[in-house]
């Protein structure tokens, strides 16, 4: 088997998946339900992405997971702005699923040219 080479993406979208649910079982948080529906939604669609042949099909896939880190993110900024969720907890989820959200950008463009 090749190594993949989104193999980082998945285990940084592992990573935004553990960290909410560990702060959902701290915290009870509006929305909570489809916070972790949409940070679950990262890792799924990376991997049914890279059970697909290179190019149009993949990227669809990665496109629904970039889909997905953008939810998360949005999510998770409006329960910071409600004062629910601590600046320490809070941005480096943030960091991390922009970063999730560019290598997912990379990843399509690379994969598009293939």
């Amino acid at each position: 088997m090749a190594i993949r080479p989104g193999l980082r993406v998945l285990d940084a979208a592992q990573m935004v998946v553990d960290d909410v649910n560990r702060l959902l079982k701290e915290r009870q948080l509006v929305n909570a339900d489809q916070l972790r529906a949409a940070a679950e939604s990262i890792t799924a669609n990376i991997q049914e992405g890279y059970g697909r042949d290179r190019g149009a099909d993949r990227n669809r896939f990665l496109r629904f997971a970039r889909g997905s880190a953008e939810e998360t993110s949005e999510r998770l900024r409006a329960r910071y702005a409600a004062q629910e969720i601590a600046a320490n907890i809070y941005w480096p989820l943030h960091h991390r699923l922009v970063a999730i959200v560019r290598m997912l950008t990379n990843l399509m463009a690379a994969g598009s040219t293939s």
